[in-house]
């Protein structure tokens, strides 16, 4: 977010609507219990400008207060996903450059890292800057075969932001961190799979049809399991062992005696009918 800008923006309040229309710049929608928030700047690549910065924090903060979300989509219109900063339209209105956002639209990318929902980072191309930040901050990401990768912030003179020196090494490890942000080398899609970027790549025929499995499969998952599995991994992060032992059982034991112990009790019935129980039949 390098400060280029069409409209130096306000937030939306976190307003949000099934059609997507309350953005300029982002296309946000909710269908049951998924969301799909997608760079909607296809004449442009999806470059970032300072509204579309602002937009992302209103959006987030939007879907962030939502409790019928199970999954969020972050991907891009048309064929990129985001290549980080619109430099074309800094060029054409170099002032542009000194209108940053406020500084709090730069926690986009930790509303994104502790969403309750499972976030998805789906990158269908060019990846990059911001772009490359926000995707970090995903709990998973999944590539096209027609993807591609740089932090590029060193290739414009700039340190870094949203928090990609935070979240990176924790992706990838300390050293190819730094590898990645000290020399940004192009990655296609395989490469980052091998770097530990992306969990899974499809061809690009079949990207859309294989995300579509992977969030329907997560969306079916029991909404409290996933909502509590991800508290406790961000826990991990932040807490000693100790202290994170009491986080954890305090909430395990909590779904044994609260409104939802009846559902837990017959899906554990369920399961070992079907695994140990089949098992034992020579099923």
């Amino acid at each position: 977010m390098s400060g280029t800008s069409q409209s130096s923006g306000t937030s939306n309040e976190g307003g949000l609507s099934q059609s997507g229309g309350a953005w300029n710049t982002l296309d946000v929608r909710v269908d049951g219990r998924v969301g799909w928030l997608r760079f909607n700047r296809p004449e442009q690549r999806n470059g970032v400008t300072t509204e579309m910065a602002v937009e992302m924090y209103g959006a987030l903060t939007g879907l962030a207060a939502r409790d019928d979300l199970v999954v969020l989509v972050l991907t891009g219109a048309g064929s990129t996903f985001c290549p980080g900063a619109d430099l074309r339209s800094a060029r054409a209105d170099p002032d542009a450059v000194r209108t940053l956002p406020a500084a709090e639209t730069y926690h986009s990318a930790r509303l994104l890292r502790e969403l309750p929902a499972v976030t998805i980072a789906a990158v269908n191309g060019a990846c990059a800057g911001a772009g490359f930040a926000w995707a970090a901050a995903c709990d998973l990401r999944v590539a096209s075969s027609a993807a591609r990768f740089a932090t590029a912030f060193v290739n414009i003179g700039l340190p870094g932001e949203l928090g990609l020196a935070w979240t990176l090494p924790r992706i990838v490890g300390a050293e190819r961190a730094r590898e990645l942000m000290f020399l940004s080398p192009k990655l296609d899609a395989e490469q980052a799979r091998e770097y530990g970027l992306v969990s899974r790549v499809w061809p690009a025929e079949r990207f859309h049809a294989e995300l579509g499995a992977l969030v329907d499969g997560l969306a079916a998952r029991r909404p409290e399991a996933l909502r509590l599995m991800k508290q406790s991994l961000l826990d991990g992060e932040r807490l000693g062992f100790g202290d994170y032992l009491t986080a954890e059982t305090t909430r395990y034991l909590a779904l044994f005696t609260g409104a939802g112990a009846s559902e837990i009790a017959a899906g554990l019935a369920g399961a070992w009918a079907r695994t140990v129980g089949g098992h034992a039949h020579g099923r």
